[in-house]
């Protein structure tokens, strides 16, 4: 049988409503010193006491959980470790916790594929975190839903926490301008994106606007570096790029959308003969795995911390005054030296 919040009491020799507060986090506005804390924290421990989760919805109105939407399609929710780490802990700090749960891409009128946190009350908030091709439908059902529900890593005009990916691609062509680079070329990810680049995450095309207005500025020709716009899979990328490396009018620095890039682009100078950052300078854009499994290339970090802080903050604002929409927020990325610029 379940032990109670009154035999802790008991056994430390105090009110049950102390226990209360000193379980659940809320003894700071009353005079109980840290060691009578303990010793009532350890009575719980030595009785196996667990806190009913149904007693406090019932008494608080709150769940004192927070639901991260994701969609069935992995290639459409991105979720580094950084980013999940930070919205666990930023909820942890709002004494909450976290439920993943999935939104079946392939959505149809079936009311039995929507998740359960959006048929039944289960949840205080909501965290969106399906990035691109989001159906009208879908979306309909998640803004109509009575959660307070925020968007990350999408770019939406309320609502949502994103990376500022436009400024961020000023930034890598000012850093290499700054070097008296003057062939900057853009590298799209042609392992994955290909065609209507709209179609895919906003970052694609943003990334590329940011670079093209600095190019512009600095009164330099622009150059996207493609493939046509056609996929080319991995085992023909290093010949792919000798190729544009091995003629008169090569690039002498390089903006790379992603990091997965610079691997075979490194070699392929290697054939060409050319020393980096001497004959070709390179930033990538990253995420903080790359950085943490030893990338040597300049890189500009995706904010994935911040941006999970930024959300879970947005959120409790959102919880706090329901039907209300805020302005989303834009999170600059951060720079990384390695050594590829010079």
């Amino acid at each position: 049988m379940a032990v109670t919040l009154k035999e802790v009491a008991k056994k430390a020799g105090v009110h049950p409503s102390v226990v209360s507060r000193i379980l659940n986090n809320k003894a700071d506005n009353y005079n109980i010193s840290e060691k009578r804390r303990n010793e009532i924290r350890q009575a719980a421990v030595d009785l196996g006491y667990v806190p009913n989760i149904s007693a406090r919805i019932i008494q608080e109105g709150s769940f004192g959980c927070v639901a991260m939407l994701l969609s069935s399609d992995s290639g459409k929710s991105y979720l580094p470790s950084h980013l999940l780490e930070s919205i666990h802990d930023e909820l942890e700090k709002n004494d909450k916790h976290l439920l993943l749960t999935k939104l079946p891409d392939a959505y149809s009128d079936d009311r039995s594929q929507i998740p359960k946190v959006l048929q039944t009350l289960m949840a205080d908030g909501l965290i969106i975190d399906y990035t691109h091709q989001v159906s009208e439908e879908i979306i309909y059902q998640i803004e109509n839903y009575t959660l307070p529900a925020v968007w990350i890593n999408i770019k939406r005009e309320r609502n949502s926490i994103y990376p500022n990916n436009i400024e961020a691609g000023k930034i890598a062509v000012k850093k290499l301008v700054e070097t008296g680079r003057k062939k900057i070329a853009y590298v799209t990810e042609i392992t994955y994106f290909a065609g209507d680049y709209l179609q895919f995450h906003f970052s694609v095309a943003d990334r590329y606007a940011g670079y093209e207005a600095e190019m512009k500025k600095a009164g330099l020709k622009s150059r996207n570096i493609n493939n046509n716009n056609k996929l080319l899979t991995r085992e023909k990328q290093v010949e792919y790029f000798t190729k544009i490396f091995m003629k008169p009018d090569r690039p002498d620095a390089l903006v790379l959308y992603w990091s997965s890039l610079a691997a075979p682009i490194i070699q392929a100078a290697r054939n060409a003969k050319l020393h980096i950052p001497e004959d070709l300078a390179i930033i990538t854009f990253s995420s903080y795995l790359s950085q943490n499994t030893g990338l040597t290339i300049n890189a500009l970090v995706e904010p994935e911390i911040e941006m999970g802080v930024k959300a879970v903050k947005m959120l409790s604002q959102k919880m706090k005054n329901p039907g209300k929409n805020f302005k989303s927020q834009a999170v600059d990325f951060s720079y990384l030296e390695c050594g590829s610029v010079g």
